[in-house]
């Protein structure tokens, strides 16, 4: 950090360590039966998942039943991540 920014962060009520916030689009691949995140992977495209979908089939984006998407956002949600890859 050059002497010039940390002059000015001396004379700021700014602590050192800061946080940057992002949107970043990313699928998040569950195990169903071992109830974890396998993969979080960040794509360079859109999303265009119906939200009364919540969630597809991996291998093939074919949707699934409600009960089993609700169930596989609640692991994506509640799960320890992965490192994250950068695209499929």
């Amino acid at each position: 950090m050059s002497d010039k920014v940390l002059a000015e962060l001396e004379q700021t009520d700014v602590e050192y360590r800061v946080q940057v916030a992002y949107r970043v689009p990313v699928e998040v691949i569950v195990d169903l039966q071992e109830g974890r995140v396998d993969r979080v992977v960040v794509i360079d495209e859109d999303i265009a998942l119906d939200h009364t979908e919540g969630a597809r089939q991996e291998s093939i984006l074919h949707p699934i039943p409600s009960a089993v998407a609700k169930r596989a956002t609640e692991i994506a949600e509640a799960g320890n991540w992965p490192v994250w890859e950068h695209g499929f």
